[in-house]
């Protein structure tokens, strides 16, 4: 089976998570059966044009790791937006892959429309049809564009559109790829705008003129677009064209239910990016919202070829799924932890810049085991980074810490690892075990004050490797800043 799938954004703003979404699961189905994805350009709507927004697309795409087949090339790029470096350097074979060059292609369907009489000019103006609207409303019909324009035959003009005519009854059935059969019996649908006066196609022709020529297979997109499908389904009809396979995706939900929005915290990708989130965890974490395996496997983390060959359009939900910032920073985790130490390295250098080389070297294997997140590198490491410790001094005590046993805890400490010779995590572990066994201090009252002293935080890396990090002169001395910071503190 030949499969042509498409992502066709509009750069009327940033695509968040959602849109995204919709590109994976279209380049997954792609590549599963050996076909290819486009990515198409839908920059019809002139007025909404935001710029930067397509630079941020392509580049999202590439850091996802979402390769397109065909689609517009760095040169036709440039002409609309700033330039893209991950491009590709041809195009493809049924482009242009942006709409605002292809109006020829659109006026000539619509000619072709209006001659056999499926469409036809109208100039009805804003007025009137608000005037329609509020008379329909006071006769209690459904408002709509009563087709005044339907016979009167105008010709072309400055301040004409066309619009689509459509059946006076409409009854339509729809096999949809999750959905199963929908059916429309007289949807509350008037004849659309298919062609506007500024010559600039709408989504319902364009969309469906593109898909044709472009010879895509299966449509993919959010089913926020169902209640306009009869019209796409209308126009194939009316073309004589055979319609590709609708896919209606459900929406992707918030912790409150609702579709995911910037009040959920629906970032564009490069805030996850700024937040650590590696582009294998995103994409694996998203490609779940919404779609499963199957029943009785349970696995959740999937390398890219395993998503590719795994994934099935029987595998989607027709329900949404919700987005849980929470899982992902577990899965963000699991991939982080997956990561060779050389790679780790390389991904964590912005973070230990201030880190000296062989401390890193010491304590990067227990910070990876810890962490979900690039950022949180820094917060694990800071106490090797500066000398002005901030310390969590509330932490320290408890009924079986006072002032006095605080005090004796690093004093014994500090004296125990001045004796020892060869630091290494074992001789610090050593010397920890024998301050517990010759102080009659216990385990819980030693550990703890140590940490604090020498890290400053109570949840930090295994405190032997910390230690070892720090090295032997750094840590006494901060074994002999205590006493002052503990007589000083106030509960």
């Amino acid at each position: 089976m030949t499969v042509r799938t498409r992502f066709a954004p509009s750069p009327t703003g940033f695509q968040h998570i959602g849109g995204f979404r919709t590109a994976m699961y279209a380049w997954l189905l792609a590549k599963q059966h050996g076909g290819q994805f486009l990515l198409r350009i839908e920059d019809t709507d002139r007025e909404r044009l935001v710029p930067g927004a397509i630079k941020y697309l392509v580049d999202s795409l590439h850091w996802l790791g979402i390769d397109y087949d065909e689609g517009p090339n760095q040169e036709q790029l440039n002409s609309i937006d700033e330039f893209s470096e991950f491009a590709p350097i041809t195009a493809g074979k049924v482009g242009p892959y942006i709409q605002s060059e292809r109006l020829s292609i659109y006026q000539n369907e619509v000619e072709r429309l209006i001659s056999e009489g499926k469409a036809y000019r109208c100039d009805c103006t804003s007025e009137r049809l608000e005037i329609e609207r509020l008379e329909q409303m006071a006769r209690r019909e459904r408002p709509g564009y009563s087709g005044y324009c339907r016979t009167r035959n105008l010709p072309a003009g400055e301040k004409t559109v066309v619009r689509f005519r459509l059946p006076d009854q409409i009854k339509l059935s729809l096999n949809d790829a999750v959905r199963g059969i929908i059916n429309w019996d007289n949807p509350p649908l008037r004849d659309p705008v298919i062609l506007k006066s500024d010559g600039f196609p709408t989504y319902h022709l364009a969309s469906v003129v593109d898909d044709h020529y472009m010879g895509i297979t299966h449509v993919l997109r959010g089913e926020e677009w169902l209640p306009t499908t009869p019209i796409h389904i209308l126009l194939y009809e009316a073309f004589g064209w055979e319609k590709p396979v609708f896919v209606h995706l459900s929406h992707i939900l918030g912790p409150d239910g609702k579709k995911l929005s910037k009040r959920h915290g629906a970032d564009a990708l490069t805030q996850y990016e700024e937040q650590g989130i590696l582009p294998e965890a995103l994409l694996n974490y998203v490609s779940l919202i919404g779609w499963s395996v199957g029943s009785g496997d349970e696995q959740e983390v999937f390398t890219r070829e395993e998503l590719i060959q795994k994934f099935s359009l029987e595998g989607l939900n027709s329900s949404g799924g919700v987005f849980d910032p929470v899982k992902l920073q577990w899965m963000n985790g699991v991939y982080l932890r997956s990561l060779s130490p050389e790679k780790f390295t390389e991904l964590a250098e912005k973070y230990i810049t201030s880190c000296p080389a062989k401390s890193w070297e010491i304590i990067a294997p227990h910070v990876q085991e810890r962490i979900k997140t690039l950022p949180e590198i820094s917060e694990n490491i800071e106490f090797l980074c500066i000398n002005d410790l901030p310390r969590e001094m509330t932490a320290i005590f408890n009924k079986n810490v006072d002032k006095d046993i605080a005090k004796k805890v690093v004093d014994v400490v500090g004296k125990k690892f001045a004796s020892v010779e060869t630091f290494s995590v074992e001789s610090i572990h050593k010397a920890l075990e024998e301050v517990v066994a010759e102080s009659g201090l216990k385990t819980g009252q030693v550990f703890p004050v140590v940490r604090i002293a020498v890290t400053g935080k109570k949840a930090t890396p295994p405190l032997s490797e910390s230690i070892m990090a720090l090295g032997k002169e750094k840590t006494i001395q901060r074994l002999n800043e205590m006493p002052a910071l503990i007589e000083a503190y106030q509960d």
